[in-house]
């Protein structure tokens, strides 16, 4: 009895683990930013409220020089988000390869 539950809780954990890499890789960019780190998008939010703030009323820092800035910052974030995508893809395959396939002597001819 003990066997089947333990075996029945790994299966569980295998399959809450591929759908939630299957999540992952198919989740929007809205979700991605709003729905897991609300931490990370208030806090860059924050900082490109600083960048304006410096660029308007301060000016110390140039227009031309905000538009790098948050080009850049953009770019850093689509490619931690699309590197987990990608890292995401890549665990579902070995999941899905490291599967038994079904036992074809148990299968009966009819």
């Amino acid at each position: 009895m003990k066997n089947e539950k333990a075996m029945a809780n790994f299966i569980l954990k295998e399959a809450e683990a591929k759908e939630s890499l299957r999540k992952r890789i198919s989740e929007s960019a809205l979700e991605y930013y709003t729905g897991r780190y609300l931490f990370g998008l208030i806090t860059s939010l924050l900082l490109f409220g600083m960048l304006i703030y410096f660029c308007i009323f301060t000016a110390i820092i140039p227009i031309w020089g905000l538009y790098a800035i948050v080009i850049a910052i953009v770019a850093l974030l689509e490619s931690k988000r699309n590197a987990g995508r990608v890292d995401a893809m890549i665990k579902l395959a070995e999941l899905d390869s490291n599967a038994s396939p079904p036992n074809s002597k148990n299968k009966q001819n009819d």
